[in-house]
């Protein structure tokens, strides 16, 4: 198998493994956006998608926080109840995905450290897509389904 189906296998391990993260942070997004927000939502996954570097979805993220209070509305199911939703994904995004970086270099057994240095961006952006796509479909199911809608729990 070459190195980028090695990375690709890889990667989708690692998002295995944070699913749960994700569906934490779909949940806050669908209680603090509603269904009324369901283009932002659609966009930061677009932009997510389409992005050539990961400033681009960081840069994304903070102009949603600076114009929507929506997105700095905090979620009293997290155990941080004053972190609002853009804050709590842009965190994420910065402080849990570098360390998969490492172990999927690690993995599949990267040494130069020019071709690490480049493949580890593009794995980078490779998790933040695997990442957002899985918190954009728990926004969607939660903000989408009635029996599950944050608005109808007690």
């Amino acid at each position: 198998m070459n190195r980028t189906m090695k990375i690709i296998r890889e990667v989708n391990n690692q998002a295995e493994d944070f699913y749960r993260d994700a569906v934490g942070l779909g949940d806050h997004a669908a209680d603090a956006l509603g269904k009324a927000r369901r283009a932002q939502m659609t966009s930061l996954e677009n932009i997510a998608e389409s992005a050539m570097k990961s400033s681009d979805v960081f840069d994304f993220i903070k102009k949603q926080i600076a114009r929507h209070d929506d997105w700095s509305k905090a979620f009293k199911g997290h155990k941080d109840g004053n972190q609002g939703f853009g804050e709590r994904l842009k965190t994420y995004l910065e402080k849990e995905l570098p360390p998969k970086i490492t172990i999927i270099c690690n993995s599949v057994g990267m040494g130069d450290a020019t071709d690490k240095d480049q493949q580890s961006k593009e794995i980078y952006l490779m998790l933040m897509r695997q990442f957002i796509r899985q918190v954009v479909v728990q926004y969607e199911y939660r903000a989408n389904t009635d029996r599950n809608s944050p608005e109808k729990e007690s």
